[in-house]
Formats: structure tokens, sequence, C-alpha cells
């Protein structure tokens, strides 16, 4: 995988970060008990949110949210 398709790959993710967001706040679930529940500062899931991608961030907050997520790599 080249730079480029690192990107390409950060990029896809963070439309699934919004995806999570929505899905977080549906469930009415604040900002501050999402961040206590990963074990993360709000400050840290507000950066997240905010698009500084973290991807064991991610898959903690799909696990949490009960969400799968597949990733595929090809060479």
């Amino acid at each position: 995988m080249n730079v480029t398709e690192k990107i390409q790959a950060i990029e896809v993710c963070k439309v699934y970060v919004t995806e999570l967001i929505q899905t977080r706040k549906e469930a009415h679930i604040s900002q501050q008990f999402m961040a206590d529940w990963l074990g993360v500062s709000r400050k840290k899931l507000s950066e997240f949110e905010s698009g500084a991608f973290d991807f064991e961030l991610f898959c903690l907050y799909c696990d949490r949210l009960s969400i799968n997520i597949v990733i595929k790599f090809e060479e």
C-alpha cells in the first residue's frame, strides 16, 4: 500500500467517523459518557470526532457501539 492509498483509506475511515458520531447522538450518548466508556479524555474524543484520526480509537468506538467493520488490505 503506497502513501496515496493509505491517505485514501484514512479518508474513507473519516466518513465512517461521521456515521459513528451520528449513531452516538441518536443513542443520546454524550461525548463525555462516550469518552469515559472508551477510556479516553473528552478532549481526545473531541479531537478524534473533529478529524484527528486514530485507528485504535476508531476500532474501539465501533466495538462499543456494536458496529462491525471489515478492513481489507490489498497489494
